[in-house]
């Protein structure tokens, strides 16, 4: 009974306990914010890489330089891979561009955005028609992007793809000029 006495009465250790129980749920929440953060600079990124470059598109100057005087899925992937820079880690093989042409802006695709993700072998099949002068174009740019506490926060709120990446979509209706 003196032991239990003498146990109780000692108060070792008794920040460590109330660090056990306080540290994991603060962390948790540290690590949640710290990663949607990330992802609203991503997202914000992405958002205005798709606006500048559909910009270059609907005005012209994309095609200014170009052999042919085409624009190719290829040229407006670096494109908007140049612009979100490293904030988006291997943008090259995890963004997928899709324009269409539409009659009006009610007239919109409803489809799901089609995402590329690195770790898949085939190539995804997208429309991707620039359109003509004076011609209405859905423009649509998704990216594949790992989050690391998945089981935080805004990670749950995000689709997936088949390999358990996350998908950022950012898209962008305009008018073509008359060139």
């Amino acid at each position: 009974m003196r032991v239990l006495r003498s146990f109780a009465k000692k108060k070792d250790g008794a920040t460590a306990v109330e660090f056990a129980l306080i540290g994991l749920p603060f962390f948790a929440l540290f690590l949640s914010c710290f990663e949607m953060g990330l992802l609203f600079i991503r997202m914000a990124m992405l958002d205005h890489a798709v606006n500048t470059t559909s910009k270059s598109v609907y005005i012209g100057t994309v095609t200014q330089g170009l052999a042919n005087n085409t624009v190719s899925s290829d040229d407006l992937e670096q494109d908007i891979c140049d612009l979100v820079g490293v904030v988006v880690p291997n943008c090259a093989n995890n963004i997928t561009i899709e324009l269409t042409e539409i009659d009006n802006l009610v007239d919109l695709p409803d489809t799901d955005a089609v995402c590329r993700d690195e770790g898949d072998e085939f190539e995804p099949v997208v429309n991707f028609n620039p359109g003509a002068g004076t011609s209405i174009v859905f423009m649509r740019a998704c990216v594949t992007t790992d989050v690391y506490t998945p089981g935080l926060g805004f990670g749950l709120e995000l689709s997936k793809t088949d390999n358990n990446r996350f998908e950022i979509i950012s898209s962008m209706a305009f008018m073509n000029e008359p060139f």
